[in-house]
């Protein structure tokens, strides 16, 4: 059976980087450096802010959203899927058991995989459930400092995403999404279930504080900063939050599962916007655990390898992601 933690399979290799010309940052009315190319501009771009910066309204109305995709019929047709919401944790589920075993963690894919799997549930949310609101990530470096890894009021019954579960499955019973049940998972299974959370404060601090974060962010090269970023702050938070989270192919069956994404998304682009001429457009890495399938050594994430989401959005390749506000995406992050 398939760990459910997230630790690196692979011995580091040798950076091998794919460098294209890099856009030139101007400065906006804000004190964020904006690398706007093609259609996103000071007029179309959007920001994502952290929950606590939402009025309880506000809140209400992405809660509302994520419960709407999760009334919608699926459209995707992968196994185990009821709901548009699950679509979504259908691709997931897809990607970490493919016939070259798990090709979105462990891997240099791995955050340019995620943040287009975070901009397929963004336009989820939009299309589907005309939401309009600014998309939400979770502040986890400030909550590891303070010594609670879940005093943020995202944890909240009434107005987040409710607590920790609860009786010896550790199944949710407060907040929106109680009772839930979850058919995808656990593992490799397809079962019925119950959300589940099984809080492990000591985890979240030890893993997403500051002086690992600064660690990660000292490396000079995406090869070392996408492994730190892997083995520590993502790989630690689903483990603190246990249950659904821990579960490596399940995982976005948790409605918290996208602001901890994009919290990890935040830290990557925070890294190239910090040396956007050398690091906006740098890519390496194994692309498969290459003790398991030595057979594919050698082959290394590039720009141009192609990033799939099982047809729930169209294929692109890692070029169209590397820059958050190159066109086909167009974000930033409130701080």
């Amino acid at each position: 059976m398939k760990s459910i933690t997230f630790l690196l399979l692979a011995a580091l290799n040798t950076v091998e980087s794919v460098l294209a010309t890099p856009l030139q940052a101007r400065q906006t009315n804000t004190t964020s450096p904006r690398f706007y190319n093609g259609s996103c501009t000071a007029e179309t771009i959007s920001i994502r802010r952290e929950w606590r910066k939402f009025s309880d309204k506000e809140k209400a109305t992405y809660i509302e959203a994520q419960k709407c995709l999760s009334s919608l019929p699926a459209q995707s047709g992968l196994r185990g899927v009821t709901s548009r919401f699950s679509d979504l944790q259908g691709s997931h589920r897809f990607y970490t058991d493919t016939e070259y075993g798990d090709i979105i963690h462990n891997v240099g894919q791995f955050l340019p995989w995620h943040r287009m799997f975070m901009h397929a549930f963004e336009t989820f949310m939009r299309n589907d459930c005309n939401y309009t609101g600014s998309m939400p990530w979770w502040d986890e470096q400030m909550d590891a400092d303070s010594g609670n890894f879940f005093g943020s009021n995202m944890w909240d019954a009434d107005t987040g995403f409710g607590g920790n579960g609860t009786g010896p499955d550790g199944c949710l019973t407060n907040g929106p999404f109680a009772n839930t049940t979850q058919y995808i998972g656990p593992l490799l299974n397809y079962t019925a279930y119950c959300q589940r959370r099984a809080w492990d404060n000591e985890e979240g601090i030890t893993t997403g504080n500051s002086t690992l974060i600064n660690i990660c962010n000292s490396y000079t090269t995406y090869d070392d900063f996408w492994r730190c970023v892997a083995y520590w702050p993502h790989h630690g938070a689903h483990t603190a939050i246990g249950g659904v989270m821990a579960d490596i192919d399940a995982s976005p069956g948790d409605q918290v599962f996208f602001l901890h994404h994009n919290y990890i998304d935040r830290l990557w682009w925070k890294w190239q916007a910090a040396d956007g001429n050398t690091r906006l457009m740098q890519m390496s890495g194994n692309t498969v655990n290459e003790a398991l399938y030595p057979q594919q050594a050698g082959v290394r994430a590039s720009l141009d390898t192609i990033v799939q989401q099982k047809d729930i959005i169209p294929d692109i390749t890692i070029r169209d992601v590397m820059n958050a506000q190159g066109g086909y995406l167009c974000y930033d992050y409130d701080y």
